[in-house]
């Protein structure tokens, strides 16, 4: 009997886990600072809405200059490849 109560703990521990599922991201932007690739690690259920937001969000380059997102053309998982050409080229000397 102890062995079934603590099974049903672990399940019942682990359901939020699957619900809140996180992915990494790796987004092609236009900004005011140029074109870059930029990561976010989101929730796999809110990629449309979070991608969405994205169009006006500031960031800060290397040199901590902040800059604004204007559009999104591509958002990828970290692991695959973008498909526009200009995306690929700049993703291949991107660091990780």
């Amino acid at each position: 009997m102890k062995t079934f109560h603590s099974l049903l703990l672990v399940l019942f521990f682990s359901v939020p886990l699957f619900a809140s599922e996180k992915q990494d991201y790796k987004c092609f932007v236009k900004s005011t600072d140029g074109d870059k690739i930029v990561f976010y690690r989101w929730q796999v259920k809110e990629i449309k809405l979070n991608i969405a937001t994205l169009v006006g969000r500031t960031n800060k380059n290397n040199k901590g200059k902040t800059y604004y997102i204007k559009t999104v053309d591509e958002c990828v998982t970290i692991e695959q490849d973008f498909n526009a050409i200009d995306a690929q080229k700049m993703d291949k000397i991107t660091v990780y």
